[in-house]
């Protein structure tokens, strides 16, 4: 059913998770530890991706960087429609390792998906650039929709940062 690849991610998050549900870690410490790793990696690379993305807008740099070179998410499974001048709805059809732990392991995606994920996503959105911000609808992901998670990239203007 999965690949070779797909089956350590999903041990890799299984190992992760784990250790959350029994009380090794909490769910920010575990959150803490992937943004620091999935800074470094962007740290180490960006460079490189922004020339690789040169003339799309920040929004757009982001999304291809984060979602295709450091997850390696194959872009027929990930979608983006531009909802406003600054603010890219992306839907996520992909293969995702946390999704499939979370089954496993009998876990809420939206607690996983929000407590433990979602922080590290936008801390490399901000080495990116310090004025976008990530988000998810937590109404609409993976499991409870079926077939996709709605998520938004926004260029924030100076004022608004959070």
């Amino acid at each position: 059913m999965f690949s070779e690849t797909e089956q350590k991610a999903i041990q890799e998050k299984l190992e992760q998770l784990q250790r959350v549900k029994e009380g090794e870690l909490t769910p920010q410490e575990l959150a803490d530890l992937i943004a620091q790793r999935r800074v470094g990696w962007i740290q180490e690379n960006l460079d490189d991706m922004l020339v690789k993305y040169e003339g799309l807008s920040p929004e757009e740099q982001a999304y291809r960087i984060v979602f295709f070179d450091h997850m390696q998410i194959n872009p027929e499974y990930s979608k983006i429609v531009r909802v406003s001048p600054r603010k890219i709805r992306i839907a996520s059809y992909n293969f995702c390792p946390y999704l499939e732990a979370c089954r496993e392991l009998d876990l809420e995606t939206r607690f996983v998906c929000k407590d433990i994920g979602e922080l590290s996503i936008q801390r490399m959105m901000e080495v990116i650039n310090p004025n976008l911000r990530f988000s998810r609808n937590y109404a609409n992901i993976r499991p409870y929709n079926g077939a996709f998670c709605e998520e938004y990239v926004e260029l924030l203007s100076r004022r608004q940062k959070r």
